[in-house]
């Protein structure tokens, strides 16, 4: 390699590389492990086209790869514990993506030619996808693994502390591990109260259906049509409601507080449209309480839990049920597929295995089975019991 190339290298290195890697780090949620062999990626007739094919070749299937898997909270546990290393380096000017592409006990290498082939950027980004998807877990440490002598005698308090630090669940990740359960929640209880008047006492913490279906409650927020703003139930110190009706807005408060989440701390916020049924999915599921309302009182919209028997009676076991309960969720509504059926079925008491792009839960004789694309969205949910290989 003469001086001008060396020269090209560096100011590629100096000059593109690090918004390159502020991306990769931004997509797979924490600082990814890169080895680059600079001075292999040399192809003397070509230096003058580094700065478009480096990027295509090596670093934009990365960070496309990354948005894919680092989605959520659970993928960037899954890249953070599972990807040892990141190589990139060019031993024999290979541009077969699947030859030179390979995740082997931790490790990801990157062995390609530094320019032929370098528009076939999608190409390269599904077998990055694919190979994170299929083989993550199997190098993933367990907590135990990167646990120290001196983390094993720390007391659970703290170590509980420690961890709520260490998370970074982003609002929209809560309402996503909510909105499955809460949509059966809320459907079942529609059923229960379908056709019913209704009247509210906020002082003993009552609301009425009918002649005698009456549920506990607890008072979440309040939005104001008028003002377009929401007021959290724990911040209105105007309304008299007791203590003990508050402790469901209490625990998502302290909820957001763990995680840092503005819109559950702050005690009021403008919002142009009402974020009532947002908030009260999270919280409905969160604090396992059976479901929420929103009861309108001109102008004002009183968002409640409730605690229901009758409703807990009635959720849903039966996999065949869960299946085609999680399916038209799926079909009616945007949310990312994948990621809410592991919690949905976490919620229902399985056991999680992720082989390949699938989920497989279990519990006791049932068995359901998921299917999704390289983008997680659906493609197949069932309870029958098929063999599937990771």
């Amino acid at each position: 390699m003469g001086l001008k190339e060396k020269r090209i290298i560096q100011a590629f290195q100096n000059d593109v590389f690090p918004g390159l890697e502020t991306e990769i780090n931004r997509a797979a949620g924490y600082t990814v492990p890169l080895e680059i062999s600079w001075n292999t990626l040399m192809e003397d007739r070509f230096s003058h086209l580094y700065n478009e094919t480096f990027p295509k070749v090596y670093f934009i299937p990365l960070i496309e790869a990354f948005k894919v898997i680092g989605s959520d909270s659970m993928g960037v546990e899954l890249l953070k514990s599972g990807l040892k290393n990141v190589i990139i380096i060019n031993e024999n000017d290979e541009h077969n993506s699947d030859r030179a592409i390979t995740f082997e006990d931790g490790v990801l290498k990157i062995n390609h030619s530094p320019v032929v082939n370098a528009d076939r950027v999608e190409e390269r980004t599904a077998r990055i996808t694919s190979l994170l998807e299929d083989k993550l877990e199997e190098f993933a440490e367990s907590p135990a693994d990167n646990t120290t002598d001196s983390t094993a005698t720390a007391t659970n308090e703290g170590s509980q502390e420690s961890e709520n630090q260490e998370k970074t669940v982003t609002i929209q990740e809560l309402y996503n591990q909510s909105n499955v359960l809460s949509h059966e929640k809320q459907e079942i209880f529609s059923e229960i109260v379908a056709g019913l008047d209704w009247n509210c006492d906020m002082l003993e913490g009552k609301v009425t259906f009918g002649e005698d279906k009456v549920f506990d409650i607890q008072v979440l927020g309040t939005y104001s049509q008028n003002e377009k703003s929401w007021l959290w139930a724990w911040a209105n110190n105007q309304s008299g409601i007791p203590e003990k009706f508050l402790q469901t807005s209490q625990a998502v408060k302290a909820l957001g507080e763990i995680y840092k989440i503005d819109d559950l701390i702050a005690p009021k916020m403008q919002a142009e449209t009402d974020p009532g049924v947002y908030f009260a999915t999270i919280a409905s599921v969160m604090a396992k309480e059976s479901c929420y309302l929103p009861l309108d009182f001109k102008g004002l919209t009183v968002y409640v839990t409730i605690t229901s028997e009758e409703v807990e009676s009635k959720v849903r076991t039966e996999p065949a049920l869960l299946c085609s309960h999680f399916s038209y969720v799926a079909a009616n509504y945007n949310f990312p597929h994948k990621y809410s059926l592991y919690f949905y079925l976490k919620n229902k008491g399985y056991e999680i295995d992720l082989p390949g792009n699938n989920i497989i839960a279990k519990k006791g004789e049932d068995q359901i089975l998921g299917i999704f694309d390289l983008k997680g969205r659906l493609m197949k949910i069932t309870n029958s019991k098929i063999t599937v290989q990771a």
